[in-house]
Protein backbone atom coordinates (compact mmCIF):
# COMPACT_ATOMS: atom_id res chain seq x y z
CA UNK A 1 0.00 0.00 0.00
CA UNK A 2 0.85 3.12 -0.95
CA UNK A 3 1.54 6.45 1.77
CA UNK A 4 -0.98 8.48 -0.25
CA UNK A 5 -3.58 4.99 -0.54
CA UNK A 6 -3.14 4.52 3.76
CA UNK A 7 -3.74 8.13 4.47
CA UNK A 8 -6.62 8.24 2.52
CA UNK A 9 -8.45 4.69 3.89
CA UNK A 10 -7.30 6.51 7.48
CA UNK A 11 -9.39 9.86 6.44
CA UNK A 12 -12.18 7.64 5.48
CA UNK A 13 -12.02 6.08 8.56
CA UNK A 14 -12.08 8.65 10.65
CA UNK A 15 -14.77 10.71 8.92
CA UNK A 16 -16.58 7.78 8.74
CA UNK A 17 -16.74 7.22 13.06
CA UNK A 18 -17.72 11.02 13.40
CA UNK A 19 -20.89 10.68 11.73
CA UNK A 20 -21.53 7.74 13.66
CA UNK A 21 -21.29 9.77 16.58
CA UNK A 22 -23.49 12.64 15.63
CA UNK A 23 -26.27 10.58 14.80
CA UNK A 24 -26.29 7.75 17.60
CA UNK A 25 -29.81 7.98 19.36
CA UNK A 26 -30.89 8.63 23.17
CA UNK A 27 -30.41 5.53 25.18
CA UNK A 28 -33.93 4.52 25.12
CA UNK A 29 -33.81 5.09 21.55
CA UNK A 30 -36.21 8.25 20.86
CA UNK A 31 -35.30 11.78 20.58
CA UNK A 32 -35.27 13.81 24.22
CA UNK A 33 -38.01 16.21 24.48
CA UNK A 34 -37.52 19.85 25.93
CA UNK A 35 -40.13 18.60 28.31
CA UNK A 36 -37.75 16.38 30.29
CA UNK A 37 -34.75 17.91 29.30
CA UNK A 38 -34.75 20.72 32.10
CA UNK A 39 -35.11 18.23 34.58
CA UNK A 40 -32.81 15.57 36.56
CA UNK A 41 -33.99 12.98 39.06
CA UNK A 42 -31.74 15.10 41.60
CA UNK A 43 -34.10 18.08 41.23
CA UNK A 44 -37.22 15.98 42.59
CA UNK A 45 -35.84 16.82 45.97
CA UNK A 46 -35.03 19.91 45.99
CA UNK A 47 -38.76 20.37 44.31
CA UNK A 48 -40.29 18.93 47.40
CA UNK A 49 -39.69 21.39 50.15
CA UNK A 50 -39.60 24.63 47.72
CA UNK A 51 -40.80 28.44 47.68
CA UNK A 52 -41.76 29.81 44.12
CA UNK A 53 -43.21 33.40 42.98
CA UNK A 54 -45.04 32.88 40.16
CA UNK A 55 -43.74 35.09 37.11
CA UNK A 56 -46.37 33.81 34.22
CA UNK A 57 -49.23 32.34 33.73
CA UNK A 58 -50.51 31.14 30.43
CA UNK A 59 -47.70 32.39 28.98
CA UNK A 60 -49.12 36.09 30.08
CA UNK A 61 -46.93 38.66 32.62
CA UNK A 62 -48.97 39.22 35.93
CA UNK A 63 -50.32 42.20 37.50
CA UNK A 64 -47.09 44.04 39.17
CA UNK A 65 -47.06 43.13 42.81
CA UNK A 66 -49.75 41.15 42.81
CA UNK A 67 -47.00 38.36 44.67
CA UNK A 68 -48.39 34.85 43.47
CA UNK A 69 -46.86 32.58 45.41
CA UNK A 70 -46.43 28.22 45.45
CA UNK A 71 -45.10 26.93 48.78
CA UNK A 72 -44.65 23.16 48.36
CA UNK A 73 -44.42 20.59 50.63
CA UNK A 74 -45.70 17.37 52.61
CA UNK A 75 -48.13 16.60 49.34
CA UNK A 76 -49.72 19.92 50.01
CA UNK A 77 -49.82 22.69 47.73
CA UNK A 78 -50.30 26.59 49.66
CA UNK A 79 -50.02 30.45 48.86
CA UNK A 80 -51.08 33.67 48.00
CA UNK A 81 -53.18 33.92 44.50
CA UNK A 82 -52.51 37.51 44.84
CA UNK A 83 -55.84 38.05 46.28
CA UNK A 84 -56.82 35.25 48.67
CA UNK A 85 -54.77 32.48 50.35
CA UNK A 86 -54.89 29.09 48.45
CA UNK A 87 -54.06 25.18 49.38
CA UNK A 88 -54.69 22.25 48.13
CA UNK A 89 -53.19 18.83 47.37
CA UNK A 90 -50.47 17.77 45.19
CA UNK A 91 -49.07 15.02 43.28
CA UNK A 92 -45.60 14.40 41.74
CA UNK A 93 -44.26 11.62 40.37
CA UNK A 94 -41.39 10.46 37.94
CA UNK A 95 -42.79 8.50 34.83
CA UNK A 96 -38.90 8.01 33.60
CA UNK A 97 -35.66 10.05 33.82
CA UNK A 98 -37.35 12.46 31.67
CA UNK A 99 -41.10 13.05 31.53
CA UNK A 100 -42.70 14.33 35.53
CA UNK A 101 -46.28 14.58 36.49
CA UNK A 102 -47.79 17.05 38.82
CA UNK A 103 -51.60 17.24 39.26
CA UNK A 104 -53.61 19.55 41.85
CA UNK A 105 -56.48 18.39 43.67
CA UNK A 106 -59.25 20.19 46.19
CA UNK A 107 -57.83 23.78 46.08
CA UNK A 108 -59.75 25.72 48.41
CA UNK A 109 -59.44 29.17 48.69
CA UNK A 110 -60.15 32.25 50.97
CA UNK A 111 -63.06 34.42 50.22
CA UNK A 112 -61.90 37.91 50.25
CA UNK A 113 -62.92 41.02 47.54
CA UNK A 114 -60.27 42.07 45.61
CA UNK A 115 -59.67 44.51 42.88
CA UNK A 116 -61.68 43.38 39.62
CA UNK A 117 -58.18 42.47 37.88
CA UNK A 118 -56.50 40.42 40.83
CA UNK A 119 -59.94 38.65 40.99
CA UNK A 120 -59.50 37.42 37.41
CA UNK A 121 -55.73 37.05 37.57
CA UNK A 122 -56.72 34.26 40.50
CA UNK A 123 -59.24 32.50 38.74
CA UNK A 124 -56.76 32.59 35.67
CA UNK A 125 -54.17 31.04 38.12
CA UNK A 126 -56.27 28.38 39.89
CA UNK A 127 -57.26 27.21 36.15
CA UNK A 128 -53.82 27.19 35.14
CA UNK A 129 -53.12 24.79 38.27
CA UNK A 130 -55.76 22.28 37.78
CA UNK A 131 -55.30 22.15 33.89
CA UNK A 132 -50.94 21.13 35.03
CA UNK A 133 -50.24 17.84 34.44
CA UNK A 134 -46.03 17.71 33.81
CA UNK A 135 -43.60 19.97 35.02
CA UNK A 136 -39.44 20.72 34.75
CA UNK A 137 -37.43 22.32 36.54
CA UNK A 138 -34.22 24.57 34.95
CA UNK A 139 -30.92 24.31 37.25
CA UNK A 140 -33.39 24.63 40.35
CA UNK A 141 -33.99 27.74 39.82
CA UNK A 142 -37.19 28.11 36.78
CA UNK A 143 -40.32 25.77 37.59
CA UNK A 144 -42.35 25.16 34.53
CA UNK A 145 -45.77 23.98 34.35
CA UNK A 146 -47.55 22.14 31.33
CA UNK A 147 -50.94 20.83 30.68
CA UNK A 148 -51.26 17.23 29.26
CA UNK A 149 -50.79 19.05 25.53
CA UNK A 150 -47.43 20.21 27.12
CA UNK A 151 -48.80 24.14 26.54
CA UNK A 152 -47.16 26.05 29.11
CA UNK A 153 -49.51 27.00 31.83
CA UNK A 154 -47.43 28.33 35.00
CA UNK A 155 -43.81 29.53 35.32
CA UNK A 156 -42.36 30.15 38.77
CA UNK A 157 -38.73 31.80 40.20
CA UNK A 158 -37.37 29.81 42.98
CA UNK A 159 -36.82 32.08 45.95
CA UNK A 160 -35.17 31.57 49.54
CA UNK A 161 -37.31 31.40 52.46
CA UNK A 162 -38.16 28.33 54.73
CA UNK A 163 -41.62 26.69 54.84
CA UNK A 164 -42.17 27.81 58.50
CA UNK A 165 -42.54 31.32 56.88
CA UNK A 166 -45.22 30.03 54.02
CA UNK A 167 -49.29 30.24 54.38
CA UNK A 168 -50.89 27.86 57.15
CA UNK A 169 -52.42 24.69 55.28
CA UNK A 170 -56.09 23.73 56.40
CA UNK A 171 -54.22 21.86 59.52
CA UNK A 172 -52.86 24.84 60.51
CA UNK A 173 -54.42 27.69 63.34
CA UNK A 174 -56.25 29.61 60.41
CA UNK A 175 -57.91 26.91 58.72
CA UNK A 176 -61.36 27.68 59.48
CA UNK A 177 -60.56 30.94 57.00
CA UNK A 178 -60.36 28.41 54.04
CA UNK A 179 -63.49 27.26 52.71
CA UNK A 180 -63.99 24.57 50.20
CA UNK A 181 -65.19 26.47 46.70
CA UNK A 182 -65.68 24.93 43.00
CA UNK A 183 -63.04 26.28 41.13
CA UNK A 184 -65.02 27.68 38.52
CA UNK A 185 -67.25 29.76 41.17
CA UNK A 186 -66.49 33.83 40.59
CA UNK A 187 -65.71 35.08 43.98
CA UNK A 188 -68.87 37.56 44.92
CA UNK A 189 -68.57 38.33 48.36
CA UNK A 190 -66.39 38.93 51.76
CA UNK A 191 -66.96 35.43 54.49
CA UNK A 192 -64.07 36.17 56.38
CA UNK A 193 -63.30 39.39 58.53
CA UNK A 194 -59.86 41.59 57.11
CA UNK A 195 -57.56 42.95 59.67
CA UNK A 196 -57.65 46.74 59.72
CA UNK A 197 -54.82 48.60 58.52
CA UNK A 198 -52.44 50.45 59.96
CA UNK A 199 -52.26 54.05 59.54
CA UNK A 200 -49.13 56.47 59.61
CA UNK A 201 -48.43 60.21 59.66
CA UNK A 202 -46.18 60.96 57.18
CA UNK A 203 -43.89 64.28 56.40
CA UNK A 204 -43.33 64.11 52.44
CA UNK A 205 -39.62 65.12 51.00
CA UNK A 206 -41.72 68.46 49.95
CA UNK A 207 -42.39 68.86 54.22
CA UNK A 208 -45.62 68.52 53.12
CA UNK A 209 -47.91 66.03 55.13
CA UNK A 210 -49.77 62.67 54.06
CA UNK A 211 -51.17 58.96 55.28
CA UNK A 212 -49.32 55.85 54.90
CA UNK A 213 -51.78 52.47 55.08
CA UNK A 214 -49.79 49.62 56.24
CA UNK A 215 -51.95 46.19 55.55
CA UNK A 216 -50.64 42.34 56.22
CA UNK A 217 -50.71 40.45 53.11
CA UNK A 218 -49.20 37.68 55.22
CA UNK A 219 -46.12 37.03 58.00
CA UNK A 220 -43.37 38.49 55.62
CA UNK A 221 -45.63 40.88 52.77
CA UNK A 222 -46.77 43.78 53.51
CA UNK A 223 -49.17 45.97 51.30
CA UNK A 224 -48.25 49.83 51.29
CA UNK A 225 -50.78 52.30 49.97
CA UNK A 226 -49.68 56.14 49.56
CA UNK A 227 -51.23 59.14 47.56
CA UNK A 228 -53.76 56.33 45.70
CA UNK A 229 -50.10 54.17 45.12
CA UNK A 230 -50.10 50.91 45.77
CA UNK A 231 -46.38 48.78 46.60
CA UNK A 232 -46.20 45.48 47.41
CA UNK A 233 -43.30 45.24 50.25
CA UNK A 234 -41.22 41.39 51.28
CA UNK A 235 -39.32 41.20 54.68
CA UNK A 236 -35.56 41.09 54.86
CA UNK A 237 -32.71 41.43 57.42
CA UNK A 238 -32.26 44.33 59.49
CA UNK A 239 -29.84 45.02 62.17
CA UNK A 240 -32.90 46.29 64.60
CA UNK A 241 -36.71 47.11 63.54
CA UNK A 242 -38.37 45.41 60.83
CA UNK A 243 -37.21 46.62 57.24
CA UNK A 244 -39.30 45.41 53.87
CA UNK A 245 -38.53 45.85 50.16
CA UNK A 246 -38.94 44.74 46.51
CA UNK A 247 -37.04 45.19 43.12
CA UNK A 248 -39.10 48.75 42.34
CA UNK A 249 -36.79 51.10 45.05
CA UNK A 250 -39.09 50.75 47.46
CA UNK A 251 -38.48 50.77 50.86
CA UNK A 252 -40.61 50.28 54.48
CA UNK A 253 -38.51 50.29 57.80
CA UNK A 254 -40.70 50.42 60.88
CA UNK A 255 -39.63 50.20 64.81
CA UNK A 256 -42.46 50.80 67.52
CA UNK A 257 -44.53 53.45 66.41
CA UNK A 258 -42.04 55.07 63.75
CA UNK A 259 -41.47 54.09 60.63
CA UNK A 260 -39.67 55.46 57.18
CA UNK A 261 -41.08 54.59 53.83
CA UNK A 262 -38.59 55.58 50.70
CA UNK A 263 -39.62 55.62 47.05
CA UNK A 264 -37.22 55.97 44.54
CA UNK A 265 -34.83 57.73 46.95
CA UNK A 266 -37.75 59.97 48.14
CA UNK A 267 -37.85 59.94 52.15
CA UNK A 268 -40.93 59.83 53.88
CA UNK A 269 -40.70 59.70 58.19
CA UNK A 270 -43.72 58.64 59.65
CA UNK A 271 -45.39 58.09 63.50
CA UNK A 272 -48.15 55.95 63.88
CA UNK A 273 -51.83 57.27 64.40
CA UNK A 274 -53.34 55.70 67.39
Amino acid sequence: MTYRTYLGALTGAALFSLAACSTSPDIDGSPSSDLGAQSTPSELTTFTDSHWQVESIKQGGIIDYSNITMNISNNRISGSTGCNRYTGTINVESESDERFTLTTDNIALSRKMCAPALMKQEQQFIDALTETAFYAIDKNTLLTLFNSNKVETVKAINTSGSLSSMQPTPNGPQATNLQQRPVGEKQDRVNTPQPSAKVYDCETPSANTTSLKVNSLGPDTLALTLNNTHHIVQLSRAASGAKYTNNKNVVFWNKGDEATLSVNSGNYYCSLIK
